[in-house]
């Protein structure tokens, strides 16, 4: 964790830009209790016509490239898998017609626009300033990106979900947000938790007990979730 905080001014000072956190590292930002550790860094770019993207611009200062979108970066405490999620003009004119497709799109883009200043701390490493995306924005990035995972991060996924939407520091600013989100996103969103937490929600619960960090999880919590899913996403 120290590393993942060190590599935060590491790739501003690369880049030139802010960094945006997103990823496991926001979600253990943003809840009272946090329940997992993370071992890379997730950030999102929202990125305009003619610009270089971060991950060019990380690679071209040294980086070695890892994986699709990532890199590893070189930092005081050691090297770091950071993944850099981006959003281009083109991605959000035209939209997307799928609407899992479009709330990939609107999710990421509403978590670069919406993220606020924190400041992260880690043993063994200077403590940090940075953009880290909002507790809603992260559920409904989450609830979109369920569909494209393997089974263990299908689990994580929901049960951060879970964690977010029922944290006592986090749960008001989940519902708040999606509320007040686009009435394209807060649609496309709704579809998603309704398939996760209502038609599939069985299946949900055997997913998140499946992992140890959610075997306490009940059907109860489940049901809560969707509740106040559906109550903040409903037109």
């Amino acid at each position: 964790m120290a590393a993942i905080v060190a590599a935060i001014p590491v790739i501003a000072q690369q880049t030139g830009r802010p960094v945006i956190v997103v990823g496991g590292l926001a979600v253990l930002c943003r809840l009272s209790t946090p329940y997992r550790a993370t071992t890379d860094l997730d950030t999102v770019s929202r990125l305009h016509a003619g610009q270089a993207s971060q991950l060019e611009l990380l690679i071209a200062a040294g980086a070695t490239p890892s994986g699709p979108a990532g890199a590893q970066v070189v930092t005081p405490l050691g090297q770091v898998q950071v993944d850099v999620l981006e959003v281009t003009d083109a991605d959000l004119q035209p939209l997307p017609e799928d609407p899992t497709d479009r709330l990939h799109v609107l999710a990421h883009a509403w978590a670069a626009s919406s993220a606020t200043v924190m400041t992260l701390a880690a043993e063994g490493a200077p403590q940090v300033r940075v953009l880290v995306a909002q507790p809603a924005a992260r559920v409904a990035m989450k609830l979109q990106s369920v569909m494209n995972r393997g089974i263990a991060k299908e689990s994580t996924d929901l049960l951060d979900i879970v964690r977010l939407t029922t944290d006592p520091a986090a749960a008001a600013l989940v519902v708040d947000g999606l509320s007040g989100a686009d009435s394209q996103l807060r649609s496309d969103a709704l579809l998603h938790a309704r398939r996760w937490f209502t038609d599939s929600a069985d299946r949900t619960l055997r997913r998140i007990r499946a992992i140890p960090e959610g075997a306490q999880t009940t059907a109860d919590d489940i049901s809560l979730v969707a509740e106040l899913l559906h109550a903040a996403l409903r037109p």
